[in-house]
């Protein structure tokens, strides 16, 4: 072999071999991934979280966040039916399995902070009711970190069950910091409108996960909200 076909030789090996290293090195890269990633949220739920969990439904209250910082012990008052205790510890598992992480729900007979009372509207005073609702949450807050709340759902027979276990969800839910309805969505829970929604939509469930995430501290308002979940 000649000089010149040795030397042709080689070149050839070394850009033959060059190739396949940057080809394999190519197929074998890695994304990065940044450690605030799991607190990147699309703009519709951003939009639809500032919507809801800043500032309550009645009254003109500051627009802040308001949410629970220790486990709810919720107290079953008046005359519930059988579908209405099987709702209520069906939302009971639905939001442990969200937030069961954070705080914890369970019903007690004593030391509860949540009284959650079956009784006709003509009793809807003991949660300081809005004339027109057939279920109703009233809650007590210090430093913007929930205490205590009341809910009353109506046991008028002109509801269907349908529409009282929609309340129980609803009104469960909005006791959790989530005050404020919305037009945005048939299928949420915060629906404004008259519904029976029987279950979280997938928003619903990225709604209680977002107010009770660590970032998400009580007082805040919707500046720092935004900024924070567009991290």
């Amino acid at each position: 072999m000649t000089r010149n076909k040795i030397i042709f030789s080689i070149v050839f090996l070394i850009l033959l071999f060059s190739a396949c290293c940057l080809y394999t090195e190519e197929t074998k890269s890695i994304p990065v991934e940044t450690g605030n990633s799991q607190y990147r949220y699309t703009d519709k739920e951003i939009e639809y979280f500032t919507e809801i969990a800043l500032g309550t439904e009645y009254g003109n209250n500051i627009q802040v966040i308001r949410k629970w910082d220790s486990d709810i012990r919720i107290k079953i008052n008046g005359d519930p039916n059988e579908k209405d205790l099987q709702t209520l510890n069906q939302v009971i598992s639905d939001i442990n399995e969200i937030i069961g992480d954070k705080i914890n729900v369970s019903i007690v007979n004593t030391n509860q902070n949540i009284d959650i009372s079956f009784v006709p509207l003509s009793d809807f005073s003991i949660c300081n009711a809005a004339p027109g609702n057939y279920g109703y949450f009233n809650c007590e807050w210090r430093n913007n970190v929930i205490y205590e709340c009341n809910i009353c759902i109506a046991t008028e027979n002109t509801l269907l069950q349908e529409e009282r276990s929609h309340m129980i969800r609803e009104e469960l839910t909005q006791s959790l910091g989530l005050m404020r309805d919305s037009l945005k969505y048939r299928d949420s829970i915060f629906y404004e409108g008259w519904t029976q929604t029987q279950r979280y939509s997938e928003i619903d469930r990225k709604m209680i996960e977002i107010l009770y995430s660590e970032n998400i501290r009580p007082g805040v308002g919707k500046e720092e909200v935004d900024s924070i979940l567009r991290k």
